[in-house]
């Protein structure tokens, strides 16, 4: 996979995690546990349920994520977008 094509895939797990990490947070607070999620927690809602299919903006880059054979590669092209250890409000 080239570069260019990790860059938009990194852009569409962004643009996914700023359209769910509000529910993620508050579904937090809902059971008493503060609104606060580790890096780690961030990548793996983002990279379940298809969420980057239908808020990531990008169907191709989708599909060329979707076709790697293994969560942990999947995860390794996604994880460097996230450069906080944490995040909450």
């Amino acid at each position: 996979m080239d570069e260019r094509m990790k860059t938009r895939i990194q852009n569409m797990a962004l643009r996914t995690w700023d359209y769910i990490g509000g529910d993620s947070l508050r579904a937090l607070e809902d059971n008493g546990q503060p609104p606060v999620m580790p890096k780690e927690h961030v990548i793996e809602v983002v990279c379940d349920a298809s969420y980057m299919f239908y808020h990531g903006g990008d169907k191709e880059a989708y599909e060329a994520w979707n076709k790697l054979p293994t969560y942990k590669e999947k995860k390794a092209v996604v994880e460097p977008a996230f450069l906080s250890n944490s995040y909450g409000w």
